[in-house]
Formats: structure tokens, sequence, C-alpha cells
């Protein structure tokens, strides 16, 4: 059963670009690698190298995705402030007044 999931060799002239590593391809990754430590336990070190690696994309896109949440947040409050005080401000250019109410 092994020899039927064994990877083949890439091809030294392979040319598209390899794909990001993220949470998703790692916990399709460890799930393979599930099925070969189940099978030999020589696998385990893959198996938890691949635990660690899934729990670090996870934490970095957590934390990416808080800081995209608190960017828009911010840029949001600033563009409110940019509006309220164009109408409120007591900077606000005063009416014009023609030359005959002079």
């Amino acid at each position: 059963m092994l020899l039927d999931m064994a990877p083949s060799r890439p091809s030294s002239t392979r040319t598209d670009p390899a794909q990001p590593v993220d949470a998703a391809r790692l916990e399709a990754a460890l799930v393979k690698v599930a099925l070969l430590v189940t099978q030999d336990s020589a696998f385990a070190p893959v198996f938890e190298r691949l635990e660690a690696e899934l729990a670090a994309a996870v934490k970095k896109e957590k934390r990416l995705s808080e800081a995209q949440r608190r960017a828009r947040a911010l840029l949001a409050q600033k563009a409110m402030r940019a509006t309220s005080s164009a109408t409120c401000s007591s900077d606000a250019p005063l009416p014009y007044r023609s030359r005959s109410s002079r």
C-alpha cells in the first residue's frame, strides 16, 4: 500500500511556481501523513512537524486577519473624523458675503 502512495520524483525541468504554504495545504499534507503513520511509525516525526507547522500557520493567519480588521477599523474611524470635522469644525470657512451687503 505504501508503494501506491509514494510520491514520484519531481522533474528537474519543472517550471510551474511552488504553491504558498498555508494552513489548508498543511492540513491536507497532515491527513496524508496521518495515513502513513498508521501503517509505519517511522513517519511520526514528519506528522509531528506538520502538526507544529499547521499550528504556526493558523496562528499567523489569525494574527494577520486580526491586523487587517484593526486596520480597516482605524481607516473607517479616520474617515468618519474627516467627514464630521469638515462640516462641524470651527475652522470651516465663513459663508460667502456679497459686496452689496456691506
